[in-house]
């Protein structure tokens, strides 16, 4: 009989789900780039508030010169050469009054940040997705490979058996043949299953670093995650504030429109509050004075620039930049409408999960009676080998439907809240708690 054989002991070294998506988060080097993009978004945005503050430089030169002057006089062409050292030192101070697009760039740069920030979230939300969709597939293959075990034990039982009725005249060679072909194809369907767990074991050791991932089993008896469809119309309503991925499209519609702002000051004046104080030295005297000196100026005032034609470019910018912002406007309407057609379909995903779980887990029942009955007639002579080979088969292919009907049911509850944009941690945490049941 083909039964749930699996063993739900785990040794001491097993980790987690929750304990997998920790390390990914402190292995997996795309987020670590994001995360530093993130840092940088903020030095950026940094530089933008700069632009409204005084601009403070200070200024010191030296110079010598040598002048050569050619006096007329009743005597003659008279010619002095005067060498002299100059000396100065000043600082000067520039203050932004009004700088519409300065103020407008200084805005962008926060909007830029914030817009980071969502992109880093939806980053890490996916990054958890992936954990939990790696870790489920070395779960799920484990699974398999231990129902093919089972049941290649069981056709090679049934092999071992028609050999020896054939021997004693039991049955006809046909029978025998033919329990060889099927554990010829069970042991071919061994081996793909026995590379399948390597093959997924391989691609979390890539997200979390482990050497030797044993992830936790999840129990016949764990219950699995619900979503009521009030819980996703919540979500739906929510997703302008709480999905990443909208909130990306909603900061990048808002810089567009603060470059329309920008574009436009270019039509605008702008007013500066300058100011400066310097000190220059003339030891070997100037050509206006021939004693040495020292001159002290100190200057303050208000200066104004105002564009009056700069070749249609200011024009041109400013259409170029409508233009991007109502591209942003139909990316934000196109996202709000994506991201809503994938929280339906990922709920619709989860309930057919759900409910194929439990029509299998049925089947599974009516699959190993149905076996055992072939069993029992194959004893008494009402069966033939081919029957039991053939329910066999059934029964475990039963089993490893069950069983991925139920990591669909899992992975379909993360998949929901990755799509309603709320997948966190804690979400990790929650389905950890039911694979540390089987500890």
């Amino acid at each position: 009989m083909i039964v749930l054989g699996l063993s739900y002991s785990v040794s001491a070294q097993a980790q987690s789900l929750l304990d997998a998506a920790q390390s990914a988060l402190a292995h997996d080097a795309r987020w670590q780039a994001q995360t530093l993009a993130t840092q940088a978004a903020a030095h950026r945005s940094a530089q933008g508030r700069a632009l409204l503050l005084p601009q403070i430089g200070l200024q010191a030169g030296t110079q010598h010169s040598d002048s050569e002057v050619r006096l007329s006089t009743p005597q003659g062409q008279q010619t002095h050469h005067l060498p002299a050292w100059e000396r100065s030192a000043g600082i000067a101070l520039s203050q932004p009054l009004y700088r519409p697009a300065n103020l407008a760039q200084y805005r962008q740069g926060q909007h830029a940040l914030e817009l980071a920030q969502a992109q880093e979230a939806a980053a890490g939300q996916s990054l958890l997705l992936q954990v939990a969709q790696a870790y489920v597939n070395v779960l799920q293959a484990h699974d398999v490979l231990q129902v093919q075990t089972t049941l290649r034990h069981t056709v090679t039982e049934q092999a071992a058996l028609a050999q020896r009725n054939f021997d004693v005249g039991l049955v006809t060679i046909t029978d025998v043949r033919e329990a060889q072909a099927r554990l010829d194809a069970v042991q071919a369907q061994w081996l793909a299953a026995r590379n399948e767990v390597d093959m997924h074991t391989l691609a979390l050791q890539k997200l979390t670093g482990w050497a030797a991932p044993q992830p936790w089993r999840l129990p016949p008896t764990a219950t699995l995650p619900t979503v009521t469809s009030q819980q996703r119309d919540a979500w739906l309503a929510d997703l302008p504030s709480t999905h990443p991925v909208l909130r990306q499209a909603e900061k990048a519609r808002t810089v567009a429109q603060l470059e329309v702002t920008k574009a436009q000051a270019g039509h605008l004046p702008t007013v500066d509050l300058q100011a400066s104080y310097g000190q220059q030295r003339n030891p070997d005297g100037s050509l206006t004075q021939a004693l040495p000196h020292r001159t002290t100026v100190g200057t303050i005032g208000v200066s104004l620039q105002l564009p009056l034609f700069a070749g249609f470019a200011t024009q041109n910018r400013l259409r170029e930049a409508t233009t991007l912002a109502a591209k942003t406007q139909a990316d934000y309407e196109e996202a709000q409408r994506s991201l809503e057609l994938a929280v339906r379909q990922a709920f619709l995903g989860w309930q057919s999960a759900q409910e194929q779980s439990a029509a299998l887990a049925t089947a599974v029942t009516s699959a190993n009676t149905a076996l055992q009955a072939t069993q029992t007639g194959y004893a008494v002579g009402v069966r033939i080998n081919a029957d039991v080979l053939a329910a066999q088969t059934q029964a475990a292919n039963a089993q490893k439907d069950w069983l991925q009907a139920r990591y669909r049911v899992v992975l379909g509850y993360l998949q929901l809240r990755h799509a309603a944009g709320v997948l966190n941690l804690d979400d990790l945490g929650q389905v950890s708690a039911l694979f540390a049941a089987a500890g």
